[in-house]
């Protein structure tokens, strides 16, 4: 359990299932749907904070309020991670044709109803979307105390610019852009002065002036959001409508959750005061309004925030959480299957320091995990190739719920393509940086008018385009593949993708023919086949499939890599015949080494689309 905690790779799987819920994407979405060249750094940012077991109470306040926690340009890593964070609230759609249509109140209704909503969603586990228009109709919540929570968010100025160079770093650009500056002065004074006829010389200044401008260095920047002055009054929309503003409402908790100041200052003085951060000034800290909201999410006096991450942390574990609907925990959501239990776990988890980790190990170690989970899980095969038969698992007790049992579940879209890479052996080390564009195919680039656009150079530079790497390059873990609204990559979207315009509590899990065509007869899934082949065949090179024991140790080869067991009898004497019925056939018309290649892929082929090789128990 340790080294799998350790391992980086812990904090690429564990932040895929956060950026679902903070629907994560690298573009705007709408029609144009351009690429947000820096957005990724909001993943690095996540991926770092899981591998560090940061506390999520400190994960929660960083991503709602992390600029109102460092003054002035970042004095460690730790610092710009804060501002980084900020990025959450930038995931959301952005529209760049209202301008043009005079739609900017339009779109800035919907940006910051859509960020309530998320943020009421991912942290709390309340569904604020159902009343930005009317009172609840299940949960006591009122269409104010939804224009209360968005009033947090009314001074937030979105950035895309944000320095997070260190201090030291910036006063060096600083003085390296100066010098060069003084070098470039008497070149500009010289340029003023000369005579316009003199045309030679004024090429040759130009181009000296340019190549000083070409060495300046500009800090590291990202995507994120600063806080305003003077934040805009918050207004009740009669019946959700943006331009029929009503009376005007300023920030707030939902009443049922104790809607007062000062609940709402002692919990940002005791975080402030336990993370021992500090701010410009004391005075600023109490009246941040986002950095209130965040400390208030975070704090223990708060009934929901734990529930809800421990919640998500128990649905990974066992596919269903103990609240089947884990953005919504109200009355409109489903009943806690073992409500005392999640109350437990809610207050080892803060008396654990928000530790992700330690709850993982809390949960893992469980009687409740160890159990069999049923009928479906009864047959287990020995696995050592030499015997056949099954073992008998012992059935759980009776007393045992079956919502405590885990659950046999299919991988996931990402994990599934990671599966396979690694498999085939075709897996490359990538921990971080820009997002990476594998090809598509021109049927699916011509679909979309932005992209087509695009490719004719009338995007005007806003990068609508599709941008592939090649392929080699893009042979990594998906969470670092490029998340497009409006063009999914085919392969993953055939395995459930979520949508990304909206939060993610827990993907759908379907089981369709599509799938099994993409496996099977995708030029991906061919490939993995060829390279998986390959990968079998510089272990154990063989010239054919005669030598029975020689076969067997290569099927057994094959096995062990995709599936972690060895096959059983049957299994080898199916895939014996396989192999030899395909090499015959082959034959016909290749080499006889080409012939043993192509029938040991097609059994690779046929390995991979096993479902023992999509499932997991």
């Amino acid at each position: 359990m340790t080294r799998l905690l350790n391992s980086p790779r812990y904090g690429e799987r564990q932040a895929r299932l956060w950026l679902d819920v903070v629907r994560y994407a690298d573009t705007n979405g709408y029609e144009r749907d351009e690429f947000r060249p820096l957005m990724f750094q909001y993943r690095d940012y996540v991926i770092r904070s899981f591998n560090q077991d940061k506390p999520s109470d400190q994960f929660i306040v960083e991503q709602l309020a992390g600029d109102a926690l460092v003054s002035g340009a970042p004095h460690t890593e730790a610092e710009a991670d804060m501002l980084i964070a900020t990025g959450f609230l930038r995931l959301g759609q952005w529209d760049s044709t209202a301008a043009i249509f005079q739609e900017e109140p339009r779109l800035r209704a919907e940006m910051m109803a859509d960020i309530t909503n998320t943020t009421a969603s991912a942290f709390l586990g309340l569904t604020m979307s159902c009343c930005q228009c009317h009172d609840h109709k299940y949960d006591p919540l009122s269409q104010a105390d939804h224009f209360r929570f968005r009033a947090h968010f009314a001074g937030m100025t979105s950035r895309d610019d944000l320095a997070i160079s260190l201090v030291a770093e910036q006063a060096e650009i600083t003085q390296h852009n100066s010098n060069l500056d003084q070098q470039v002065a008497p070149l500009k004074a010289e340029q003023t002065q000369l005579d316009k006829a003199n045309k030679q010389r004024h090429d040759e200044l130009k181009a000296k002036i340019a190549e000083f401008e070409s060495q300046k260095r500009q800090p590291r920047r990202a995507m994120g959001v600063a806080e305003s002055g003077s934040p805009a009054a918050t207004h009740i929309f009669y019946q959700g409508d943006f331009s029929s503003p009503r009376d005007e409402v300023w920030p707030g908790i939902p009443t049922v959750l104790g809607n007062s100041s000062a609940t709402v200052e002692r919990a940002a003085r005791m975080f402030l005061a336990s993370k021992k951060l500090t701010t410009q000034s004391s005075t600023a800290d109490l009246n941040h309004r986002r950095l209130k909201l965040a400390t208030w999410i975070a704090s223990s006096d708060n009934p929901w925030t734990a529930r809800v991450v421990v919640n998500r942390i128990w649905q990974q574990h066992f596919g269903v959480g103990l609240v089947a609907t884990p953005n919504d925990l109200g009355y409109s959501g489903a009943r806690p299957t073992h409500p005392e239990l999640l109350d437990w776990l809610a207050v080892e988890f803060m008396q654990r320091g928000w530790s992700i980790k330690e709850l993982h190990r809390l949960i893992v170690s469980s009687a409740a995990y160890r159990q069999a989970g049923g009928e479906d899980w009864e047959t287990r095969r020995q696995g050592d190739g030499s015997k056949g038969g099954t073992t008998k698992s012992p059935r759980p007790p009776v007393s045992v719920s079956p919502s405590l049992l885990p659950q046999v579940r299919r991988l996931d879209a990402e994990t599934l393509r990671d599966a396979l890479l690694s498999v085939s052996g075709l897996l490359k080390p990538y921990d971080s940086g820009k997002p990476l564009w594998p090809p598509v195919s021109e049927e699916l680039l011509k679909a979309q008018p932005a992209i087509l656009e695009a490719e004719k150079g009338g995007d005007g530079g806003r990068m609508q385009g599709w941008y592939a790497d090649p392929i080699e390059q893009t042979d990594v873990r998906s969470v670092f593949l490029v998340r497009k609204r409006c063009l999914p990559i085919p392969f993953l979207q055939a395995f459930d993708l979520p949508d990304t315009t909206v939060s993610c509590a827990r993907r759908d899990t379907t089981v369709v023919a599509p799938q099994a065509l993409m496996l099977l007869n995708s030029e991906e899934g061919v490939r993995y086949a060829q390279a998986f082949a390959e990968r079998v065949i510089k272990v154990h090179p063989i010239e054919s499939f005669g030598d029975e024991a020689q076969t067997h140790q290569l099927i057994n080869i094959v096995f062990k890599q995709a599936l972690q067991r060895a096959a059983t009898n049957d299994e080898l004497k199916l895939s014996t015949d396989f192999l030899r019925r395909h090499q015959t056939q082959h034959a016909v018309k290749a080499p006889a080494a080409a012939a043993t290649k192509l029938a040991l892929t097609y059994l690779c082929r046929a390995v991979l689309n096993l479902n023992e090789f999509a499932y997991v128990d």
